[in-house]
């Protein structure tokens, strides 16, 4: 089967967790004999739309790289030439089927081509961009608020980010596109893939998505080999272990947060594993670290931890998690966790999982201070089973499986062409942004000026016109 993988990231230039499964996939899918293809976004802008075409690990990537400024705003989720290169791509390839894993960076019409073009698409939502263009459902100036409200003007106006020129009309309008551009997409999809069944009531819920389509797959384990266990503290403290990048989604200073409230706070080593997203969040790190024992470790692999001291690993995180394959990583080394309850954490844990209120740094504490004064519910947690995982290849053949039944599906009716509706939209809402920013930095003098000028000009070419005629 040729099967085509749109994401908005590949490595080795973007390495994170949708970025890391599509790779794995498609490595799986070509062992059993298909033929994937790859078609990705880039971080990387050029002054003209460029797509390079080239081969990552025997697989051919082709990548976009896109020509207008801060292309990773939600308001700029639609391109016209992106389109027009997939369009084109999809149309010499021909693809048994398409594969939708992110919209971003890339543009929010791409199944909509697909399916014009006579391609059976599937998706998988593996997070919340449908529904949220913030992403991860979190709101408020820092960014840390959950949001439970269904997207709409009412919910998101105040919400999204926008430029100090923009105002509520141009807001307006562009979520309204966003909304129905994600709509178009799921419902055109054969099927909506959601590695969590949390995950995919929720978007469900937010999206107003009800179609019957939606399919609950957990992904296979990044990580497939049981790893040694990482050696336990032995100064009769708590080694509480953190491993990501260190940025603020990821809830690094809500640990450490906690530990400073922690009535057992002597004794608790924190471990950090990881890289700062900025200077300004390691800056606060450092701040939340001062008077306890806290040991940034920077950059690590995986297989590094087996060596590092750990007691128990904690998984802060805001968001609400699709799958979570930190968990998994968690699991293989068979050390107990404590993590937020939002989304898959919540859904996935066992007795090895004691869960928290996402973003409550008090109620962490509490947990692990009842990990010190209760030594045996830490071993209790160590011997329970851990987290339900499959392999890849266990993985892959479910979704091969998930592939059979759209393409055994009636083909949908091919929707029409939007691009001059949609090409509208865009220079009416710039337009709209453009007045504003006139408005606000106090150009209309200068404007009024120019335009009187203007005619004036136009009024004495009137008058040349009329003497040159008589």
């Amino acid at each position: 089967m040729k099967i085509l993988h749109v994401v908005h990231g590949y490595p080795p230039e973007v390495i994170g967790g949708t970025e890391l499964y599509v790779a794995r996939l498609v490595r799986e899918q070509r062992r059993v004999g298909h033929s994937p293809h790859v078609f990705a976004g880039s971080l990387e802008w050029r002054k003209d739309l460029e797509v390079e075409r080239g081969f990552v690990d025997d697989v051919p990537v082709t990548r976009v790289h896109r020509n207008d400024l801060y292309f990773d705003r939600w308001d700029k989720g639609f391109h016209p030439g992106v389109s027009q290169e997939f369009e084109r791509h999809v149309g010499t390839l021909r693809p048994d089927l398409v594969h939708v894993h992110h919209w971003i960076r890339l543009s929010t019409n791409l199944v909509t081509i697909a399916t014009r073009l006579g391609v059976r698409t599937v998706v998988t939502a593996h997070d919340l961009y449908p529904s949220c263009p913030r992403v991860f459902r979190l709101k408020g100036a820092a960014g840390d608020e959950p949001c439970e409200q269904p997207m709409g003007v009412d919910a998101c106006l105040h919400c999204v980010p926008r430029w100090r020129f923009q105002r509520d009309p141009e807001i307006t309008a562009a979520i309204r596109r966003y909304r129905a551009d994600m709509l178009r997409e799921l419902e055109l999809a054969a099927c909506v893939i959601t590695p969590s069944t949390s995950h995919g009531t929720f978007l469900g819920r937010m999206l107003g998505y009800t179609a019957a389509q939606l399919v609950t797959l957990p992904h296979g384990s990044l990580e497939e080999t049981p790893r040694n266990a990482p050696p336990r503290g032995t100064d009769g403290k708590l080694h509480v272990a953190y491993w990501s990048h260190l940025h603020p989604l990821k809830g690094a200073h809500v640990l450490l947060q906690a530990a400073r409230q922690c009535a057992r706070r002597d004794r608790l080593v924190i471990h950090l594993h990881g890289e700062a997203s900025s200077p300004e969040y390691k800056e606060r790190l450092e701040r939340l670290a001062e008077g306890g024992d806290v040991r940034f470790h920077g950059r690590f692999r995986v297989a590094d931890l087996e060596h590092a001291t750990m007691d128990v690993a904690v998984i802060p995180t805001l968001a609400r998690e699709s799958y979570s394959f930190i968990l998994d990583e968690a699991t293989l080394f068979g050390v107990p966790i404590v993590a937020a309850a939002a989304g898959a954490l919540e859904e996935r844990a066992t007795g090895r999982v004691l869960t928290f209120t996402p973003n409550d740094a008090a109620d962490l504490a509490g947990k692990l201070a009842q990990l010190v004064d209760e030594p045996q519910r830490l071993e209790a947690m160590r011997a329970a089973a851990g987290p339900k995982l499959a392999t890849f290849a266990e993985h892959a053949a479910r979704l091969e499986a998930i592939y059979a039944q759209a393409l055994g599906k009636a083909t949908a009716p091919p929707p029409p062409r939007d691009d001059a509706e949609r090409l509208r939209d865009e220079w009416n809402r710039r337009e709209t942004a453009f007045q504003e920013l006139v408005r606000i930095e106090k150009w209309e003098d200068i404007v009024a000026e120019q335009r009187r000028r203007i005619h004036d000009l136009e009024q004495a070419l009137r008058a040349h016109s009329d003497g040159a005629g008589s």
